[in-house]
């Protein structure tokens, strides 16, 4: 932990962000309180290195990634906030928030031939309720929701916030969302502010637990159920289990839906005699050398994505912006691959790289 800043007291180590990794939670025993405390704080970040790695790393190259150690990713880190601490002579006990520096993340990635990306979801409501035949039972929601507060929706790729249950609200209505009742999401989504809008509906059914998601995310109108272990003794350890897994659906449909962009985008490029048609079909793997390109984004988040793309790249140097416009910049850099290189590289940071008018043009899909 050396180098590394601690900071007691807070519950958020900063501003909400890929890179940050917050409510990791350490229970470690040892010989002695010091030894436990580090302990602790070296198996959190660990477990943050994990996330952020399941965040940033795309599912289909997920299995290239290696365990690497403690020592290797240390230095990662810039810094850990104690949202809260306990300890004895022997144990440690604290929920953290590890915050990884984003330039030395990128590097340690790219410097291992491991595709990432940082494309974040627009930010959805959940409405976590527990449904007991036809009602909705409001004491066991509250443990629900508090078990959902207790993930990190922040920082994840498919961050939300969490609404709570109104007084009226009815089981026939979540039943109605659940049958697709496109009236009822409407009346639920009104209710609940506009905007996509998730209900988590848990319920206890044949000994296991059920988490039915039903509504509106990032990736598009979701129905899907999540079923996990029930323990009738130990309720938080169930819901806490349930809300970790239907966290996860929501964010494996989104890295699902970029996995799907890439590939579009890399067998949309796959023209060579339009593309570069300076090169023809015997220069394929001739090195580009000079590249001239127009950039399209969307808004300044979407130019610096695309930025942020191209100088993750390597062997491509030089880069310099021409002229920058509200929509459009015209840019210049080397790149001493292939064209085909450039289209797999581009395309594995979510960039799309194609032909127009004689111009290369870049933009996100």
């Amino acid at each position: 932990m050396s180098g590394v800043l601690l900071l007691a007291g807070v519950t958020a180590c900063a501003a909400a962000s890929l890179f940050n990794v917050a409510k990791v939670a350490v229970d470690v025993t040892a010989k002695d309180a010091v030894v436990a405390r580090e302990t602790g704080m070296a198996e959190a970040e660990m477990r943050a290195w994990d996330i952020l790695v399941d965040r940033l790393v795309p599912p289909h190259a997920r299995p290239r990634v290696q365990s690497f150690s403690h020592d290797e990713i240390q230095g990662l880190v810039a810094g850990v906030a104690i949202g809260k601490e306990e300890g004895s002579a022997t144990r440690y006990v604290a929920v953290l928030d590890v915050r990884f520096d984003p330039n030395a993340v990128r590097r340690f990635l790219a410097g291992r031939s491991i595709p990432f990306g940082e494309d974040q979801a627009s930010s959805i409501s959940i409405l976590p309720v527990v449904l007991q035949g036809d009602r909705v039972a409001h004491d066991a929601g509250a443990r629900w929701r508090q078990a959902w507060e207790r993930l990190d929706l922040a920082n994840g790729v498919a961050p939300a916030t969490l609404v709570a249950p109104r007084e009226d609200l009815d089981a026939r209505t979540v039943r109605d969302l659940q049958a697709g009742e496109e009236s009822a999401y409407a009346t639920l989504r009104s209710a609940y502010g506009y905007g996509g809008l998730v209900v988590a509906a848990g319920e206890a059914a044949g000994g296991v637990f059920k988490t039915h998601l039903a509504g509106e995310d990032a990736a598009g109108p979701i129905d899907a159920v999540v079923t996990s272990a029930f323990d009738r003794h130990d309720l938080d350890k169930t819901f806490d289990e349930a809300a970790r897994g239907a966290l996860a659906t929501l964010e494996t449909r989104w890295k699902q839906r970029l996995d799907m962009a890439v590939d579009e985008a890399s067998a949309a490029i796959d023209q060579r005699g339009a593309l570069f048609p300076d090169h023809g079909s015997e220069g394929a793997g001739a090195p580009l050398g000079r590249v001239g390109a127009i950039v399209e984004f969307r808004d300044v988040r979407d130019w610096q994505r695309i930025r942020f793309g191209l100088h993750r790249i390597a062997g491509l140097n030089d880069f310099a912006v021409e002229t920058l416009g509200a929509r459009a910049a015209s840019v210049s850099f080397d790149f001493d691959g292939s064209a085909d290189r450039l289209q797999a590289l581009l395309a594995q940071n979510g960039v799309a790289l194609y032909e127009r008018d004689g111009r290369l043009v870049l933009r996100t899909r």
